[in-house]
């Protein structure tokens, strides 16, 4: 693959059959560095030490003394990968090619070349060159006798657009490529997908708004026992049993209005009139009016696993991690979000400085000008009154008050951004079946960190940690588990109970208790009530909403504190006052203790 061209090509072919005029474009773009040196020096004696002259930049000159060279040295020049950025070429050249011709026969091998025909007659009308060489804009009249300032604008300006040019084909020719590969990876990832589609275990169908079928993978035809081809229902809604029917209209109001995808469990009728339990999801896809107008269905049978389920105990454990791996995932939007801001004030302030300093530029652009003219003695009223007029636009007062400030809240946005960071680093630590001595504090103040877009739009949260409490075994990531459910529930009893617009509160203390580390958390929300106290950790126990728990959270809880920690967890609460959990873990490794016995 072809680079991209990134320094500047200064090689300059010149075309003419008169050897004098070789020199003087010789003098003008690659001049002898002792000849400049030697005006250099001539200023610095008349102009003092304090002028310095600016260089020119330093052309690759090539001579040809007639077309048919010319071309020669630009196909060499080509073969060996260093081609001519532009060419001065003459017009008048007896008795060879005249410089129109030698250009359209240099053109038909290198197009990109920049020329400059250099002319002292009316030799050619421009419309005669055109009709010759055709329209383009690499062409430019230089009329002899040339100045000196034009002819070096011209090779810098010309050369610079050879870079330029050189550098929009790369850039062309990598889009096509790039269009060309990712075609052929869409065309490559449709058969994929195809391929899935067609051989997939799991069903899937395509449905409009009103549950018509638009399209059904062949698994359907195989899990439902008939052909979806067929017109047998008018809509997918009457396969489903009629005791989920209304949960299934309405996950599909849902997803259509908000455009969020829908899970549930759903019982679908088979051919032969048996009922399948299929584990359903809903994807809405949007028109290009941004509306949902088709939802995508991904569904599995698991009917025999629901069997399965009341069967064998063991598949609560791995529910159970599905709940935590589902929490954790909860917190992902909230984190963004908590991330985001602090992002927008530092990009505020960085765009303030920013625009601030383009003020602060002129100003100061005006006060050296304003001491250039006080060093040789001229200062005018223009220039004191253009610097009066910088200084008010710059508004410097307003700036050495707001800048730091502005830097200040910056730094202040970029540590809450490393806390949060840090804190989800502390809170995702993997699991381990091993407990390691972690400072209990340190963990569950970043779990509240890591949870705080749960409670800090319904609560304040108030830590009084003992400092002694830093070398307690746990397991880590399910402690941390335990926390955040312990929060979590925390947030929603007092959101539950909370007056409009009243905040609750959220103590988190630890304590040193003998051999125990006590971890209260306490809220103020309206309390558990007494029928259902005996059942709070129980597994699947919720008195949340559809869609709002799982009844896991206290039930893992209560596994990790006592199973396996070897600790202790209940709570005390008060109706109308809240409630407060109490966790109790060993000081003392007690597997380890065991073994040392």
């Amino acid at each position: 693959m072809n680079k991209a061209p990134e320094q500047r090509n200064r090689r300059v072919l010149i075309i003419d059959d008169n050897r004098a005029i070789h020199d003087d474009f010789g003098k003008i773009l690659a001049p002898v560095e002792s000849i400049r040196s030697a005006v250099e020096d001539s200023e610095a004696l008349l102009f003092g030490s304090a002028v310095k002259t600016v260089v020119p930049p330093r052309f690759d000159l090539v001579s040809a003394y007639q077309g048919q060279e010319g071309v020669t040295l630009v196909k060499k020049a080509l073969e060996e990968g260093r081609p001519y950025a532009m060419a001065f070429v003459d017009v008048r050249m007896p008795p060879g090619w005249d410089g129109v011709e030698t250009t359209r026969r240099i053109w038909e091998i290198y197009p990109d070349l920049q020329v400059v025909l250099c002319t002292a007659y009316s030799d050619y009308s421009w419309d005669e060159m055109i009709a010759k060489v055709g329209q383009t804009d690499r062409l430019v009249i230089l009329k002899k006798p040339f100045d000196n300032v034009e002819v070096l604008q011209l090779a810098c300006a010309l050369t610079e657009k050879w870079l330029l040019l050189q550098q929009a084909e790369f850039k062309l020719n990598d889009l096509e490529r790039m269009v060309r590969e990712r075609t052929s990876e869409l065309l490559k990832s449709e058969e994929r997908f195809r391929l899935i589609a067609e051989n997939a275990t799991d069903l899937i169908a395509v449905v409009d708004t009103h549950g018509r079928f638009l399209y059904h993978s062949p698994s359907c035809d195989k899990r439902l026992g008939f052909s979806l081809s067929q017109p047998l229902e008018e809509s997918a809604f009457d396969l489903v049993h009629e005791e989920d029917r209304a949960k299934v209209l309405k996950a599909m109001q849902v997803c259509v209005s908000t455009g969020s995808g829908q899970a549930l469990d759903v019982r679908v009728r088979h051919h032969d009139g048996s009922w399948r339990v299929l584990e359903s999801h809903g994807s809405p896809v949007r028109n290009a009016r941004g509306e949902v107008g088709t939802v995508v269905i991904v569904a599995r049978d698991v009917t025999e696993r629901k069997r399965g389920e009341l069967e064998h105990q063991q598949m609560e454990a791995q529910l159970r991690q599905a709940q935590k791996l589902e929490s954790i995932g909860q917190l992902a939007a909230g984190i963004a979000h908590e991330i985001n801001t602090p992002m927008q004030f530092i990009g505020d302030n960085t765009r303030f400085v920013q625009e601030s300093f383009v003020a602060l530029n002129r100003l100061l652009a005006c006060h050296d000008r304003l001491l250039l003219a006080a060093k040789n003695g001229a200062i005018g009223p223009e220039l004191i009154a253009e610097v009066e007029v910088a200084a008010q636009a710059a508004d410097t007062h307003f700036l050495s008050e707001e800048i730091p400030k502005a830097i200040e809240d910056s730094l202040r946005g970029v540590e809450l951004v490393s806390k949060i960071v840090r804190a989800m680093k502390e809170f995702s630590h993997p699991g381990s079946d091993v407990k390691t001595p972690i400072d209990l504090n340190n963990a569950i103040d970043c779990t509240l960190t890591v949870a705080r877009s749960e409670w800090k739009n319904v609560a304040e949260v108030v830590t009084d940690f003992d400092a002694s409490l830093r070398d307690v075994p746990c397991l880590p990531g399910d402690f941390n588990q335990v926390i955040l459910n312990l929060v979590v529930n925390a947030s929603y009893a007092i959101a539950e109970g909370a007056i409009l617009g009243a905040k609750g509160v959220i103590t988190v203390t630890t304590r040193r208790v003998g051999q125990w580390a006590e971890i209260r958390i306490r809220d103020t929300g309206s309390g558990i009530p007494e029928k259902i106290r005996g059942r709070i950790f129980d597994p699947f126990f919720t008195t949340k909403p559809v869609g709002k728990g799982t009844g896991q959270g206290l039930a893992i809880a209560h596994s990790v504190v006592v199973d396996k920690h070897g600790g202790t967890i209940h709570f005390e609460t008060e109706m109308g006052k809240g409630t407060t959990f109490i966790v109790r873990l060993p000081l003392a490794n007690r597997a380890q203790e065991a073994k040392n016995v």
